[in-house]
């Protein structure tokens, strides 16, 4: 048997085909209908993607308008509305009394402290020491051990 080389039978092959005038007709035919088609197709394609755009758009829109309205229906709420300024504005009902919980002193679980039930008022007058500070920071010339009572 003879070896025959890799593009010895493809060259056969195309030689073999005839092209009759029809033929090109045909293939001029579908090419000039690709060319047509072709930009009308495009603008179809990008249509689409437009159309499906919009409609992800419209979707969260109608999201946010939900949301807004179940924030609206919270708010005609009266409870919810009273539970808002207690926990934002700090207000109270008529006849109650604020407290205030500051979380700045940890103090450990196995300390031995004990709270006192009654409230207790400041001693000092804290406005006339801020104003007595800050006159004497400004007409001074002691350093600030100085006025501490460090003098060395």
């Amino acid at each position: 048997m003879a070896r025959r080389r890799i593009g010895e039978g493809f060259g056969d092959w195309v030689a073999s085909l005839r092209f009759s005038g029809f033929t090109a007709l045909i293939v001029a035919l579908v090419v000039v209908g690709g060319i047509i088609v072709s930009p009308t197709l495009t603008t179809y394609v990008q249509q689409q993607r437009e159309l499906a755009e919009l409609r992800e758009s419209v979707r969260l829109q109608n999201e946010q308008v939900e949301k807004a309205d179940e924030e609206r229906a919270k708010w005609l709420d009266p409870s919810y509305v009273r539970s808002q300024a207690r926990g934002r504005l700090f207000y109270v009902m008529p006849g109650e009394t604020q407290l205030s919980v500051i979380d700045d002193v940890l103090i450990p679980a196995e300390s031995d402290e004990q709270t006192s039930e009654k409230l207790t008022a400041s001693e000092g007058n804290w406005a006339r020491s801020l104003a007595i500070s800050t006159l004497t920071a400004g007409t001074t010339n002691a350093s600030p051990e100085e006025l501490n009572g460090k003098t060395e």
